[in-house]
């Protein structure tokens, strides 16, 4: 779409993209900004569409890749370099970070599915070998000594002269006969030449060379001669210095300039970068939205705001063109009401669509397909070339007459101004009417009422007012559509203290010319007032309900949440009472007659085949489980001191500490375990190994560990970590099996102190006591 720049200027369309400037990170984003022009046809459009919404979909799913946005243009450097041949230090440290943003931000795209993104990144060319070249320039801009061997070798003689011109100082600042006629007791550093600050009574007296006088003029600068020779090496290798670095960086800047055509290419890619992640800010900052693009011709915008008024901006809903079944709108109202605002709004959100960048508007603002947008807005008269208000107007709509097509846009403000007021309106009348033949989109404003009387009567032509109110003779900046609108001329003078007899004379005149439209006009802009407050009304109670069916649905949600937590609780509860339940009724079964026992003895029986069919069951899928972990280790997976392992089938985790006949040793927390090298698998967590004190073995020898463990009458949480810490001590002080005395009761601390057991893997087996040994009150357990 084409717009001439005095339309640009005439929009103000570059300051209305302050909003995007404020968010943007360098200089790289407003190049891009200064540069940006509407798209030149409906595809190339989509294509920018596309690439907005691609790059908004990666910022939300993996962040925008790792790279400043706050980095200088380089490429006007170049012009420069062309001329002299080099580019400083410090400007190949600019060059080199632009080349390695470009080349995280290739790195990241890397991966990017989308094909707009894509294409952004092959404009991205590989600088690494550039990259790798320009490492030799430190942070600082100056060249490091591995640039050249001979810049080594000559900086390498350069610091020997020094520290040789130290030494040599120092046995002169140690001379009693030198110290007395130094007015500092320092060695100066002047021009790359040693020198001392010698007093001025005693500078025909110094040994040496007067080299420059003081700030205060007290004192000189002189070379003394035992550092006449080492000054003249430092000079001589401070320039072979100079020669070796202007040599290098000659060759750089070459390398860099070989590349000037990637590099401008880098940095029109970042900066478009830079442009929509500001885009992207203002979207989900300010509530800006792309909005969606349609072939036809035509615009709806709903909600739009100009950018420049920001929050203060009253919204307008505006439309014209090929869906909305009109091809001319026709804005009337009062001054100061707010129609060229419209018409700046329109504008400056249509290029701005065209240029592919988000507006502030609401959804369901759509644009559509124009090939140029035309506007004569504002008062141009121009003193220079003696041309009036109304000349210039023409000026500029003869040139708009010539250009417009059926698929351009024209904004005319004031149409028909600046002339007798009959005349006028008909040559805008004539104006609007040879457009709408054309085909063109036309938002035009005006006060004439033929105008008015013509929007209302031709088919194809819409109308709109900005609204006014009158009991408080302000405008609202609302726009009505389809609502012709009122001059409101005398009510306003009337406000601003006008006399009453020209007003009622004003009135006469109105009268007799007949002003049946003009009455028409107010009632129905009254009319067309009830029915937004009404529509407004409406969307209060749309709104509200909403509000309260969501809050309905969280009251659900809520409801829900209570009604699983409070089954979850009985189905605890269910299960307690189940436990205990057999628990009671195998105390009741050992208090039954022998016979009757023996026969529940049986039925015992039969459950405790099930449970050892259930439990070879859990073993047959354990074994399955460690057999599929081992066939899965890989072939280069070798077990070594010091490799941390995984025992297949299990949770035990540990640090092989050394490896013999077929087996390892185990470091596993507090454990050290033996384990068949079949059993191991490699894994990715980390062994809790426990770091004995230094006299941890005398301790152990010392520590002595009862052989039982009494936790009869305790809460499971309380007996289980004691139980648990006890078979740990037995297991490291060598005994054999221990006793843990757990009672009869309802069984569940019994139950609780087997699975732990069963857990275990340094516990060889366990059961119940036996007669003498305490019964079902005891559990024996055995360690390997």
């Amino acid at each position: 779409m084409r717009a001439d720049p005095s339309v640009l200027e005439l929009l103000e369309f570059r300051k209305a993209l302050s909003p995007l400037r404020e968010r943007l990170g360098g200089e790289l984003g407003a190049l891009a900004l200064d540069r940006l022009a509407p798209a030149e046809d409906f595809a190339h459009l989509s294509r920018r569409a596309d690439l907005l919404k691609e790059w908004q979909d990666l910022l939300d799913a993996q962040g925008a890749p790792q790279w400043s946005a706050d980095l200088p243009a380089v490429t006007p450097l170049f012009e420069g370099a062309r001329r002299s041949g080099i580019l400083s230090g410090g400007e190949l440290l600019m060059v080199r970070a632009l080349m390695g943003a470009a080349k995280r931000v290739r790195d990241g795209l890397a991966d990017a599915p989308n094909p707009a993104l894509e294409a952004l990144r092959r404009r991205l060319r590989d600088f690494a070998p550039e990259i790798e070249a320009l490492s030799v320039v430190e942070d600082t801009g100056r060249l490091a000594d591995r640039a050249s061997p001979k810049l080594a070798q000559i900086r390498e003689a350069l610091e020997s002269l020094k520290r040789s011109g130290r030494r040599t100082a120092e046995r002169l600042l140690n001379d009693p006969n030198v110290l007395n006629m130094l007015q500092e007791r320092t060695l100066a550093w002047r021009d790359g030449r040693f020198l001392l600050l010698v007093r001025q009574e005693y500078v025909n007296r110094f040994p040496g060379l007067a080299v420059e006088r003081s700030s205060s003029g007290n004192s000189v600068y002189m070379e003394p001669r035992m550092l006449s020779s080492i000054n003249n090496g430092l000079l001589m290798r401070t320039h072979e210095e100079r020669d070796e670095e202007q040599l290098i960086l000659l060759d750089l800047t070459r390398k860099v300039l070989a590349r000037a055509g990637a590099l401008d290419a880098a940095e029109r890619v970042l900066g478009e970068l830079d442009l929509m992640t500001a885009c992207d800010g203002l979207v989900r900052g300010r509530g800006w939205i792309v909005p969606a693009l349609s072939r036809k011709r035509g615009l709806r915008l709903v909600g739009a705001r100009h950018p420049m008024l920001k929050d203060a901006a009253v919204p307008v809903d505006v439309s014209c063109g090929e869906d909305e079944g009109f091809s001319t709108l026709v804005v009337t109202g009062p001054n100061t009401g707010g129609k060229t605002v419209v018409l700046k709004t329109v504008g400056v959100l249509l290029l701005m669509a065209w240029c592919g960048l988000p507006v502030p508007a609401r959804d369901g603002t759509r644009i559509g397909s124009f090939d140029a947008v035309f506007a004569d807005i504002g008062d141009e008269q121009s003193i220079e070339q003696n041309l009036s208000t109304f000349s210039a107007h023409l000026r500029k709509i003869v040139g708009i007459l010539r250009d417009a097509t059926r698929q351009s846009v024209v904004l005319l403000d004031e149409l028909g101004a600046g002339t007798d007021p009959q005349e006028g309106a008909a040559l805008g009348t004539a104006i609007l009417e040879t457009l709408r033949g054309r085909g063109c989109t036309t938002l035009a404003t005006t006060h004439h009422n033929p105008i008015k009387q013509y929007a209302l009567t031709t088919p194809g032509v819409e109308t709109a007012s900005m609204e006014f109110d009158a009991e408080r003779l302000a405008p609202t900046y609302r726009l009505l559509m389809g609502v012709p609108g009122k001059s409101n001329a005398l009510a306003i003078a009337r406000r601003y203290g006008m006399p009453e007899e020209v007003l009622n004379r004003a009135q006469g005149e109105l009268a007799a010319r007949g002003v049946s439209a003009e009455e028409l006009m107010g009632e129905l802009v009254e009319r067309r007032a009830a029915l937004d407050q009404a529509e407004r009304s409406f969307q209060e109670t749309v709104r509200e309900t909403e509000r309260l069916r969501q809050a309905y649905q969280d009251r659900v949600r809520e409801i829900d949440g209570q009604r699983d937590s409070i089954m979850e609780a009985a189905d605890r509860r269910a299960e307690q009472l189940l436990s205990r339940a057999e628990a009671a009724s195998k105390g009741m079964i050992r208090d039954l007659e022998e016979t009757v026992k023996m026969r529940a003895s049986q039925g015992l029986e039969g459950r405790r085949q099930e449970i050892r069919r259930i439990r070879s069951g859990i073993d047959r899928r354990r074994d399955r489980r460690v057999e599929r972990e081992i066939a899965s280790r890989p072939a280069s997976f070798s077990v070594e001191p010091g490799v941390t392992v995984q025992v297949a089938g299990s949770g035990i985790v540990g640090v092989v500490e050394s490896v013999k006949n077929g087996r390892a040793a185990l470091m596993a927390g507090p454990m050290r375990v033996e384990v068949p090298l079949e059993q191991l698998a490699p894994t990715e967590k980390k062994a809790r190994v426990a770091v004995p004190p230094p006299n941890a073995e005398a301790m152990s020898r010392a520590e002595t560990v009862p052989s039982s463990i009494m936790v009869r009458g305790m809460d499971v949480g309380t007996a289980m970590p004691l139980v648990e810490g006890y078979l740990d001590r037995a297991y490291r002080a060598n005994h054999t099996s221990v006793t843990v005395i757990h009672g009869r009761g309802e069984g569940i601390l019994r139950r609780e102190v087997h699975a732990l057991c069963s857990r275990l893997k340094y516990v060889k087996d366990f059961r119940l006591g036996g007669e003498g040994e305490g019964g079902f009150g005891v559990t024996v357990v055995s360690f390997r």
